[in-house]
């Protein structure tokens, strides 16, 4: 998983600035940061369509409201890395701050991803964000 989470990031990135901590990143701060945007984005979407629209029926449904959710978790995927590398030790600059918008931006894919495996366990919200691909 290690790998996993250092290649992806890295290939949007580039190499950890600063060098020295080049090993801290790719180690400790890119496999936490990208398994807790993996179980954060899960437990949104899961939130989202199981509790808020088929135990607890609130209405929440509409595409304006998957999306306040959808923005919702692409800011905490934004605070992750920033919080990921301060707790460190990690000097933070502008490789910190584009890391945290790439991150954003997978929690984003990510949600849309996790969407259209789970709508269709939902009782009011199975159209959200669109019908396709399980339209009744």
């Amino acid at each position: 998983m290690q790998n996993f989470f250092s290649g992806l990031y890295e290939l949007f990135l580039g190499r950890p600035l600063p060098a020295n901590y080049t090993n801290d990143y790719r180690e400790v701060v890119f496999p936490n940061t990208g398994l807790t945007l993996f179980l954060i984005t899960l437990g949104m979407v899961l939130l989202y369509y199981y509790v808020f629209n088929r135990l607890m029926s609130t209405g929440f449904y509409k595409t304006q409201h998957w999306t306040i959710m959808l923005v919702l978790n692409a800011v905490i995927a934004f605070f992750i890395p920033i919080m990921q590398v301060n707790s460190n030790g990690i000097e933070t600059h502008s490789y910190t701050y584009t890391f945290a918008f790439v991150n954003a931006v997978l929690s984003v894919v990510l949600f849309f991803l996790f969407s259209l495996l789970f709508k269709k366990g939902s009782v009011q919200a199975w159209t959200t964000p669109m019908k396709w691909p399980h339209t009744k």
